[in-house]
């Protein structure tokens, strides 16, 4: 008969556990001393648990001896059997952590602090248990916590445990089969709990069961949620699944039938078996079809049945897929070897896909029994293994003779510290908020995960979707911050040839592939990186650099957006300590400016937002306008540009460029009179001038004889082939030249692909000729990467 992936480990049944089918399960690979330990955990919980009971009924130490019971069937060692008997000793009785380090060690009280939940350390421990008519205590008996508390919790709580994983793997292993067992018992609770609780089973649990290599604790939590999620869809799936399996029966004991009786001929010994995707994982496929449920859709479903051999040894793994391959046509493509190249959760096998019986597609996956082992509990085989190796050096000590395999054990060895210094480094890298850290982990680890390979052969993991920015970033973040494009060699899908080819920065990676980092030490970090980074990781990484780098540039940039708005409504030199006072102070005291200052905590961050336009400079104007005096109490409209023309010898008049039509030495000039700013000096073409000339003898003939401003004002159009970094790299090349650019907007044309960036410098001509500083800073933007042109733009 076909196996499935629901026959381990102890199922909730109306007959109690005890603890002497703990203690006999546990003798097998234990010493005494530990199973006198394991007795004493079992008599102190007992007692701490005493007349309670779950939501089911039954007693409350049975829990925790269901979770001890399935760590067994792991074969975890001894601390860890013991942390599962007092896994909610501190969370629910008077116990605390210390009373478990004196009596059972450190490490059982910190396996235990790390699956405790986060709110019972933080001071809210339950009330000491009430009685009921009979003397016996209840459990739940504390008031109970708010849906915005519950939240909290939960994500303190998990973010706790990851935390806590870091030091001591078996945290995350006993949380697990903690959370097995309350899925399994889940039907005595609420509707509610039922579905809050599956709902975080499927994003957390079972996800972080898989990445640790956990198949049958995944299998089982997976297909559990499903049921609680969407029940009428499982019950629906469950019959056709059933259906279908029944109908290929004939055929799957036929594969078996020639397998075994090829194994035999070729002398390998094996175990040739036929195994059920869960229920869950089917689901999952099937809403990759387009069309709706039904049972054809099953039937081209090639791998709901696979089929198993296990044998011995390495190479009678190999020895087994050539005489399959021998036997029956293998699949192009379909041939993956993890035995070479383990995945990074340790992960072993052969896999072909073959054409076999009536020409019928079947899956055959070839590993040893220490490979199955590892594929069905991953990272918490490492003790069982472990332990194998200690027996067998002592063995080999005595000149006795046993068969365990180091390299499953070094395999399992490494990946336990592989995983352990991937959690430190997410530490680091993650986000320190509970949610924001819940789910960056959630989106960057326990999402379906590619391997990608270094031109070193380095395997590494990221998840679906990646770019070479987070492999970059994965690799250093010095690589990251430089990264210019990848290399990447990988099968053409008509000939399977391997072919080299350059892709940019948000080339969506494929498995299998090998890519090359390009770096460029002139590349930096922009704003649309952020689109371009798939993990947590890379995007946080990202906003450091921008946060530590263009803070500079984008302030700068504010600061001279609010001086041009300022002088543009009359506001000249004379008031800047002014401002900095007000905004100072809308930063710290006012209450008015609250909504729109909140999230600035000084001046400096205000100059910053207006730089990268996430405040917007008439918001600043219209909180800054009631707090200054009129323009006219400054004198009118005098500033920088200004002057004063004299007509006839007696009258003097202000005169100042206009801001519209830019006007610069070399151009033909009209001034024109205007009752609230003086004379203002237009180019005679300009349109603006003729839309606001009521009047001839609003006219007056200037000269550039008769003006010497201190600066000038320059417009200047940008023409470039659109890309990440565009702005930022033209406005670091105007601030090198020492250039003020007063004011930039930038277009963008998607059919065309061609951006279009118009500013407005602001050129002192102190140094030199205008018209030379001019030439100077047009030929270094020109020479900026995807620049077509740079002309001056004669607004009109």
């Amino acid at each position: 008969m076909v196996r499935t992936t629901t026959t381990w480990g102890t199922k909730a049944t109306p007959s109690r556990m005890t603890i002497q089918d703990l203690l006999d399960e546990t003798q097998h690979y234990l010493t005494p001393e530990d199973m006198e330990k394991i007795q004493r955990a079992y008599d102190l919980a007992n007692r701490a648990h005493k007349g309670a009971v779950r939501r089911s009924g039954e007693p409350y130490i049975q829990h925790p001896l269901e979770v001890a019971l399935l760590l067994a069937g792991m074969r975890i060692d001894a601390d860890g059997i013991v942390s599962a008997l007092l896994h909610d000793v501190v969370e629910d009785t008077e116990y605390s952590l210390e009373d478990l380090s004196e009596q059972f060690g450190p490490a059982v009280a910190n396996i235990v602090d790390g699956v405790t939940k986060f709110d019972t350390l933080a001071g809210n421990k339950p009330a000491k248990p009430s009685h009921d008519a009979s003397g016996a205590p209840t459990k739940d008996v504390a008031a109970p916590p708010s849906l915005v508390d519950k939240r909290r919790i939960r994500t303190e709580t998990v973010r706790k445990m990851l935390l806590a994983m870091a030091e001591d793997p078996r945290v995350v292993v006993v949380k697990l089969a903690d959370r097995l067992h309350n899925m399994r018992t889940l039907s005595a609770m609420s509707p509610a709990q039922q579905q809050n609780t599956s709902r975080e089973t499927s994003e957390i649990y079972a996800p972080l069961a898989r990445r640790l290599g956990m198949s049958l604790v995944q299998a089982d939590l997976e297909d559990l949620a499903f049921g609680y999620l969407e029940p009428e869809k499982y019950i629906q799936l469950a019959r056709q699944v059933d259906e279908e399996v029944k109908r290929r029966q004939p055929f799957v004991n036929e594969v078996c039938r020639v397998l075994r009786e090829e194994m035999q001929r070729a002398g390998i010994r094996a175990d040739v078996l036929a195994w059920q995707k869960h229920l869950a994982s089917i689901n999952r496929k099937l809403e990759d079809v387009p069309s709706q449920l039904n049972g054809s859709e099953l039937s081209q479903i090639h791998d709901l049945i696979s089929f198993r051999i296990l044998v011995d040894s390495d190479y009678e793994c190999y020895l087994a897929l050539g005489h399959i391959h021998a036997l029956w046509r293998p699949k192009d493509g379909r041939i993956k070897d993890f035995i070479a190249t383990p995945k990074l959760n340790g992960y072993q096998s052969l896999h072909t896909t073959v054409f076999c019986l009536d020409n019928r597609l079947a899956e055959i996956q070839i590993r040893t029994y220490d490979m199955q082992r590892t594929a069905d509990y991953g990272i918490a085989s490492y003790w069982f293994l472990r332990e194998r190796m200690g027996n067998a050096d002592r063995d080999k000590e005595r000149g006795e003779h046993n068969e365990a395999t180091p390299g499953s054990w070094r395999l399992s060895y490494r990946e336990m510290v592989t995983w352990i210094e991937q959690l430190r480094e997410w530490q680091r890298a993650l986000p320190q908020g509970a949610d924001e850290f819940v789910e960056a982990v959630k989106g960057d680890i326990f999402q379906e995960q590619i391997f990608v390979f270094t031109p070193q052969g380095e395997v590494k993991d990221l998840p679906r979707g990646s770019t070479p920015l987070d492999m970059a970033y994965r690799i250093h973040t010095d690589i990251g911050d430089h990264c210019a494009g990848a290399r990447i060699i990988t099968n053409t899908d008509d000939s399977g040839r391997l072919v080299t080819r350059l892709v940019p920065l948000d080339y969506e990676l494929k498995g299998g592939e090998i890519v090359e980092i390009m770096v460029n030490r002139t590349v930096h970090p922009t704003r649309d990186w952020l689109s371009f980074a798939r993990t947590a990781a890379a995007r946080n990484k990202i906003r450091r650099y921008l946060k530590t780098y263009e803070r500079e540039i984008n302030m700068q940039l504010g600061h001279e957006r609010l001086d041009f708005a300022l002088k543009t409504a009359g506001y000249q030199a004379g008031v800047d300590e002014q401002i900095e006072g007000l905004l100072r102070r809308f930063c710290t005291e006012e209450p008015t400016a609250s909504t729109t200052f909140k999230k600035y905590a000084t001046i400096e961050d205000v100059y910053v937002a207006l730089g990268r336009e996430d405040l917007l400079v008439e918001q600043v104007l219209d909180l800054l306008q009631p707090q200054l005096p009129q323009p006219e109490a400054l004198g009118g409209s005098e500033g920088e540009n200004s002057l004063y023309l004299h007509k006839d010898g007696d009258n003097a008049l202000l005169i100042q460029l206009d801001r519209g039509c830019c006007p610069i030495p070399g151009d033909s000039i009209i001034g024109q009179l205007t009752p609230d700013q003086g004379v203002v000096v237009h180019r005679t073409d300009c349109d603006l001038l003729r839309r606001n000339q009521e009047l001839p003898t609003s006219l007056v003939e200037v000269n550039w004889r008769q003006l010497h401003p201190t600066s000038y004002l320059v417009a200047i159009s940008l023409v470039a082939h659109d890309r990440s970094g565009l702005l930022r790299d033209v406005a670091a090349v105007v601030a090198d030249a020492g250039i003020n650019m007063v004011s930039v907007t930038s277009t963008t044309n998607p059919s065309s692909q061609k951006a279009v960036i118009t500013a407005t410098l602001e050129i002192l001509p102190a140094e030199g000729e205008l018209l030379d500083q001019m030439e100077r800073i047009l030929r270094r933007l020109r020479q900026v990467k995807t620049v077509v042109s740079v002309e001056r733009a004669i607004g009109k």
